[in-house]
């Protein structure tokens, strides 16, 4: 499984091209604190429960098939049916809006999708550059669309790995559980619903300096608009 957070950038303070921001990015990013590298070690754990989720679904029952349902059951099975549900996007890079960054930060200088898959889980990864040092950031959504339910396995999962190390504030109204924090990597979004995991990070693009404290409302909507993209 990938990361849910991501770092970011140079100690330059001369205005590099657009092209040097996007190799800055990789830079800051090997700059990640242990602490991320130990979540990852968390996350593969997790991604091993995802799998055998997956599995789990796709394995055939021998036993004897249960009486039919009665009509008000059914109708209860319908609605559990209607939840939510994620499905991958090979355009969710394209379809994200940035403008709560860029209107801050300026135009976005986007990098080309990710996309990795693992077993029953798909990873899809966007990055976009904004603003040039020494206040520019580096915006990076992830996200993970595996087996039913799997959203809220990793969630919780690592809601408890994060609050080993950061103060978690929960946010309202973003899928069915939000969350956002900030350490060395920048200021981070958490949020799932069904079988989506998401993350939006956004890092400081000069190495060593602190995320500002009011991206809120930018991590919040920008979470929402992938939410949006990759709904089913």
């Amino acid at each position: 499984m990938s990361s849910p957070e991501q770092a970011v950038n140079p100690n330059s303070e001369t205005l590099p091209s657009r092209g040097s921001e996007v190799a800055l990015g990789g830079s800051r990013r090997r700059a990640a604190p242990r602490a991320v590298r130990s979540r990852r070690a968390l996350m593969i754990g997790l991604g091993v429960t995802v799998l055998a989720l997956g599995g789990c679904a796709g394995t055939s029952d021998p036993r004897p098939s249960p009486p039919s349902a009665s009509p008000a059951t059914a109708g209860g099975a319908a609605t559990a049916r209607a939840v939510a549900t994620y499905r991958s996007n090979d355009a969710l890079c394209a379809q994200l809006d940035w403008r709560a960054f860029s209107d801050r930060y300026g135009p976005a200088d986007r990098q080309p999708q990710q996309t990795r898959t693992l077993g029953a889980t798909t990873d899809l990864i966007c990055t976009a550059t904004l603003g040039r040092l020494p206040d520019g950031v580096v915006v990076i959504v992830r996200a993970s669309v595996g087996a039913p339910q799997s959203g809220q396995v990793m969630y919780e999962g690592l809601r408890r790995a994060h609050g080993d190390t950061a103060s978690l504030q929960d946010v309202p109204a973003v899928g069915a559980g939000a969350y956002r924090y900030a350490d060395a990597g920048g200021s981070h979004l958490v949020a799932y619903d069904a079988n989506l995991y998401l993350t939006v990070t956004a890092a400081p693009l000069r190495l060593n300096a602190t995320a500002p404290a009011d991206l809120a409302e930018p991590l919040s909507r920008t979470a929402t608009a992938a939410l949006s993209a990759l709904h089913a």
